[in-house]
């Protein structure tokens, strides 16, 4: 065998160890106790829907994502157990996200910012990465109180009455400085 010929199957073997390196550290996702989009699997292949709800099928292996996040055409899903997609409210790792309910392309799809629920007959405020605002918060220069007790419904939007001394309005908004 010439040099030649040493020389590019070394320089081969190297390139497919390195690809084979960056394939298996790829592969695997961060688990933490907030959805952030490093911890998801990113999905190619298509939805599908049967009696109990939608699922999505991977275009390589035909498996369906279960216990995990996903992201799919930039938009956040996430698959309980049992495979299928989650709508409305779910409790996932210790915090409280919002999944539209509504039918259509964005259905299953985490909701960020304000969601009006009509369950509750009332707003919730979700923060940029999906979870459930409670306490005080200051959105667009106005600070809101969202319910952080268990004793009414968790996250809901105060209106009307006072709250640590400070009164907030019809709109939710602290009417004086905090």
């Amino acid at each position: 065998m010439n040099i030649f010929h040493r020389r590019f199957l070394m320089r081969s073997l190297l390139a497919l160890t390195f690809f084979f390196l960056f394939l298996s550290s790829g592969s695997s996702h961060t688990v933490s106790f907030a959805h952030t989009k490093e911890e998801s699997v990113y999905l190619s292949g298509y939805w599908t829907k049967d009696e109990a709800g939608w699922r999505f099928v991977n275009q390589w292996n035909l498996s369906s994502p279960a216990g995990t996040w996903g992201e799919y055409q930039g938009k956040s899903y996430y698959f309980m157990d049992n495979g299928y997609m989650a709508t409305g409210w779910n409790h996932i790792n210790s915090h409280w996200y919002y999944f539209n309910r509504e039918k259509g392309s964005q259905e299953g799809a985490m909701v960020t910012g304000w969601i009006y629920d009509p369950d509750y007959g009332g707003w919730f405020y979700t923060n940029h990465i999906g979870i459930l605002a409670t306490g005080w918060h200051k959105i667009d220069g106005s600070w809101y109180y969202f319910n952080q007790n268990q004793d009414g419904v968790l996250g809901l939007m105060a209106t009307n009455r006072m709250i640590d001394g400070s009164y907030v309005d019809s709109k939710g908004r602290m009417n004086e400085e905090r």
